[in-house]
């Protein structure tokens, strides 16, 4: 059995300023996947081909498909890289007429009959376990009707399969790949070699915007010690000196991430990291822990910049605790970033009119900014197409990207003017005094800002 796991040719669209920020992560789904089938298939050969990593074309892709010959593919697909996706699984059965090739990722499970108008499956739910057990009926010519996660037919029910522990999961395959290709966005890491890691899964939380197709709402997350051994291996085999978690929310469990810093101190590994979360998830005293332990910069999704927004966006949280939130980390000796979702449903040119003040008020020392992407199984979906506020139809929507371009109306407005807000934004943001001040009093920061003006200039 040789199976292949790709991550198919795309690229950032033309309007994200990170595009030209060498922003570029490791695939771990992928290599989850592929750790896992190696390890219940000793037998298998696996290859990974993040083709966005590697920096493959169409033909370059091919050319690699030819060389491996695979039995089973299993393909990454997104709302946004459906039709990339579609076409790689295309020119694999071109290559490999015998080869069965399964769409899986968060569009899979959202919308699996769209996928099998171009996959001979869909792997709906996690992966791990469904690949490979579709790889073991494969090579043993049985029957794949039936097998749960796996959606043969479109309208078939599909039992998904039972949420796996993520302690019983191996070490993501990173020796699949080359980890030196990889790296967070500017502002995002200090040292290198840096990688990525994720300990959870699912999230209870009711963010409109969030898709949980794959994960579903149960959270679940790896144990410290469990944690400490992946970080441990990185460094000791890997050579890794930083890491970035790309939890959606690390320190939903207080008591797992205090207990993750106390190891961390005992064991004394050389080793940065970096986070995300909410900022009702973090307190004083755990920010200082987490900063004891080596953390240097965390990451906060406001996403609304005023509590009207963030109430759109079903946060949870007004703007005083954001800025609260970032205050700590900043007492605490941390970096802080914010994302900020702009053109949600409801909002109007008086809300993002305003948006770069409320942000000031945050003062996080980075900001990012997102225009909202309707993902198909989400509430703003549903809202936007139900108050007739898409700008895009859903056969576009399959091509959109990332989510760096207006994909929502805001009356009045046209999309043009709404990303030119977002660009205002940034620069209003950037050129405060207190934000000039704090570059000019850190080397690093000196000189990963005029790193970023010229990417910004390319942009704007």
């Amino acid at each position: 059995m040789k199976a292949l796991l790709v991550n198919p040719p795309h690229t950032f669209a033309p309007e994200n300023p990170l595009g030209n920020a060498g922003l570029a992560l490791p695939p771990l789904g992928l290599l989850s996947v592929a750790a896992y089938l190696r390890r219940e298939m000793p037998g298998a050969r696996v290859k990974v081909l993040d083709c966005p990593g590697e920096g493959l074309g169409p033909a370059a892709f091919e050319r690699e498909v030819a060389a491996f010959a695979p039995d089973l593919a299993g393909v990454s697909v997104h709302t946004g890289t459906f039709s990339a996706a579609a076409a790689a699984a295309a020119a694999i059965k071109k290559i490999s007429p015998g080869c069965f090739t399964v769409a899986g990722g968060h569009h899979a499970s959202a919308r699996p009959a769209q996928c099998l108008g171009a996959f001979d499956g869909a792997v709906v739910g996690e992966g791990e376990e469904t690949f490979a057990k579709l790889a073991k009926r494969l090579a043993a010519g049985r029957e794949l009707a039936g097998l749960p996660g796996l959606a043969l037919k479109p309208g078939a029910a599909v039992e998904r399969p039972a949420p796996l522990d993520p302690d019983s999961l191996p070490f993501p395959a990173r020796d699949l790949v080359d980890l030196s290709l990889y790296r967070p966005s500017l502002f995002g890491y200090r040292r290198r070699p840096v990688t990525s890691m994720v300990t959870s899964r699912g999230c209870p939380y009711t963010c409109g915007f969030c898709s949980k197709s794959v994960f579903g709402a149960a959270y679940r997350a790896q144990s410290p010690e469990r944690v400490l051994a992946e970080m441990t291996e990185l460094a000791e085999r890997y050579g890794v000196r930083e890491i970035s978690f790309q939890d959606d929310t690390f320190t939903a469990d207080r008591g797992r991430i205090v207990r993750l810093c106390a190891l961390l101190k005992k064991k004394g590994l050389d080793l940065t990291w970096s986070c995300m979360t909410r900022v009702d998830l973090v307190d004083p005293e755990l920010l200082r822990a987490m900063r004891a332990a080596g953390c240097f910069s965390v990451a906060f999704g406001v996403d609304g910049a005023g509590d009207a927004s963030c109430g759109l966006m079903g946060k949870g949280f007004d703007a005083a605790r954001a800025k609260a939130a970032v205050a700590a980390a900043r007492a605490a000796g941390l970096e802080t970033r914010a994302y900020y979702i702009f053109g949600y449903p409801g909002e109007t040119r008086a809300t993002l009119a305003a948006a770069p003040a409320r942000m000031a008020e945050v003062d996080a020392d980075h900001v990012f900014i997102a225009f909202a992407h309707p993902f198909f199984d989400t509430p703003l979906y549903s809202e936007a197409r139900a108050r007739g506020l898409l700008a895009v139809s859903d056969e576009e929507l399959l091509d959109a990207r990332d989510n760096a371009a207006p994909l929502v109306n805001v009356p009045g407005m046209t999309l043009k003017q709404q990303a030119g807000f977002a660009k205002r934004a940034y620069l209003r943001y950037y050129l405060r005094p207190a934000s000039l001040a704090r570059r000019l009093a850190s080397p690093r920061a000196l000189a990963e800002s005029a790193r970023a003006l010229l990417y910004f200039l390319r942009w704007y």
